[in-house]
């Protein structure tokens, strides 16, 4: 049982936080929560691959500074895709088509991708790595599950049910913010990068 209480606090430790996968599932949320409930499955399937990882000690490789780096490096350039896109949308943004076009396979996609090259991610799991070998598995992976399912499921609802009460031009801001936020966390690896502060 205390494995699977471990599981749920990293579960929650790893998706709580605001970074580029709750601005997005925020985002999205504002029009379709399927669609952000995706995103968010894509994100709980990278996560749920750093648990197994860091389970078999695997994770360890991303201690070494070149493959670091490398997973930095184009993490911070899909963010930056990612906020060219949103900021590129954003004057559609006020038309429900505009989130519909996106698939949910491919939000899937992008949530996966996001939490897989996010170094702040691989971070959280290489601290958690030494108790997570010594967890049950199951357990740890069961209760990972619970308490990523919990916030993916009802972080996006609260967000979809209250989305009726704020105007076009205030979902287009939220489009811009959130761009700007994309933009400003790879611009803060890219700074990590230049000066090895990760």
């Amino acid at each position: 049982m205390q494995s699977f209480v471990q599981g749920v606090l990293m579960g929650l430790g790893v998706s709580v936080p605001i970074g580029p996968v709750n601005v997005l599932i925020m985002s999205y949320a504002l029009r379709s929560y399927t669609k952000a409930l995706c995103l968010g499955l894509g994100a709980m399937s990278a996560d749920m691959l750093y648990l197994v990882l860091s389970a078999f000690g695997i994770s360890q490789l991303a201690k070494i500074p070149i493959v670091f780096a490398c997973i930095s490096v184009f993490g911070a350039c899909f963010l930056l895709y990612t906020a060219y896109a949103i900021w590129h949308g954003a004057a559609s943004s006020v038309q429900p088509a505009s989130v519909e076009a996106s698939s949910g396979v491919a939000l899937y996609g992008k949530g996966f991708l996001i939490n897989l090259l996010n170094p702040y991610v691989i971070m959280f799991w290489l601290s958690v790595s030494a108790g997570t070998a010594r967890a049950d598995f199951a357990l740890a992976l069961a209760g990972l599950v619970s308490g990523i399912l919990a916030w993916i499921t009802l972080f996006p609802l609260a967000i979809y049910l209250a989305r009726s009460k704020l105007p076009n031009i205030v979902v287009r801001a939220f489009a811009y913010i959130s761009a700007f936020i994309l933009v400003f966390f790879a611009l803060k690896l890219l700074y990590a990068i230049i000066f090895a502060k990760i």
